[in-house]
């Protein structure tokens, strides 16, 4: 399934991904004003200890002609960006089946003195032209802009498309993210898939931007691949936060969840022995959405007191926490020293 964009110099959106996988939050800027973009699928796997975040994005794109696309993506903290290996989406799409990771259904309530842009990183990476700035001063910025984008060759730029960038920027500049990826990529008539980058930044909470998709509005699918140090659901608290960002007519949907461990997860990301170690309780989950791109915040949701334990799906009238027939050894291990109060009931 996908989703075709409207046809104007600037817009930022979120499409339609492949039925098992996400979607992350990207802008996408063309000059072309007569080309059609579409996306096939994107789709993001979130790692997260607690300190720090990595995040792997992968795109599928195509056009009606050849064109280029510049896209860009907020960031709390200077990321490093490296191209990944192989296929992780398909890898973790394995592992999701494996896990029998299932849903239960909506959530309920149960500058001074500095540069004003400052390039961090440019670097031509795979298929990707990427450059990393971080922003001081949203008018400095627009200028960085126009000069950006001359040197890559666009001369002709709306000034509504550009007020409505600066404006976004600003949002974020305004609530502490200043960092910024611009990702520069030639977009062909075939479907191409673009090759996954990795994300990898500093971050005390779960972070994943939302709000941008609400410029150009529509309706889609957000899927987004969880392995955290637990599962996300099971405090109240961390339920109604998420509830906070999604729009009141469709709610989001949490999956159940599984222990992992790094050999399963090399493969997605041969670097994960540097965001866990063999003694981390490491657990795979999903967070989904189908409705309208009328989100009221990113996703920022402090994790620091996360339930390190699995969460199952009961297939009778409700879900009881303590419901632990499908729960592995491994898992009732966790699960009792959480509740040690429980062990000898």
């Amino acid at each position: 399934m996908k989703k075709t964009s409207f046809a104007i110099n600037l817009v930022f959106f979120m499409l339609i991904l492949c039925p098992t996988l996400s979607l992350a939050d990207k802008g996408h800027f063309w000059w072309d004003i007569a080309a059609k973009l579409s996306e096939d699928s994107q789709k993001a796997i979130i790692f997260h200890n607690k300190k720090e975040e990595v995040l792997i994005l992968g795109t599928e794109l195509k056009a009606d002609k050849e064109i280029a696309v510049l896209e860009f993506i907020p960031f709390p903290s200077e990321p490093e960006v490296s191209l990944a290996k192989g296929d992780p989406f398909e890898k973790v799409n394995k592992l999701l089946r494996l896990k029998r990771i299932e849903f239960e259904g909506p959530i309920t309530k149960g500058g001074s003195g500095t540069e004003p842009v400052e390039i961090r990183l440019s670097q031509k990476i795979g298929l990707h032209d990427v450059t990393v700035i971080k922003i001081n001063d949203i008018n400095g910025f627009n200028k960085w802009v126009i000069d950006f984008l001359d040197k890559k060759g666009i001369k002709k730029i709306e000034l509504k498309a550009l007020k409505n960038f600066s404006e976004v920027a600003e949002d974020y500049i305004k609530r502490g993210i200043q960092y910024f990826v611009f990702d520069y990529v030639e977009v062909k008539k075939t479907p191409r898939f673009i090759e996954p980058l990795i994300y990898r930044f500093k971050t005390d909470k779960l972070y994943y931007p939302l709000k941008t998709s609400n410029i150009i509005g529509g309706r889609g699918m957000v899927e987004l691949v969880l392995i955290l140090p637990g599962t996300l659901g099971i405090k109240e608290n961390e339920r109604l936060e998420i509830l906070k960002i999604f729009p009141e007519q469709r709610r989001p949907e949490l999956s159940s969840s599984s222990k992992v461990y790094l050999k399963e997860l090399k493969p997605i990301y041969e670097k994960v022995d540097e965001i866990f170690n063999d003694k981390s309780k490491i657990y795979l989950q999903m967070l989904r959405y189908t409705g309208k791109y009328e989100f009221k915040d990113d996703l920022n949701l402090d994790i620091s007191n996360i339930a390190p334990y699995a969460r199952k799906i009961e297939r009778g009238w409700s879900y009881e926490p303590n419901f632990l027939d499908d729960f592995t050894a491994d898992e009732l291990k966790d699960y009792f020293e959480a509740h040690p109060e429980l062990r000898n009931k």
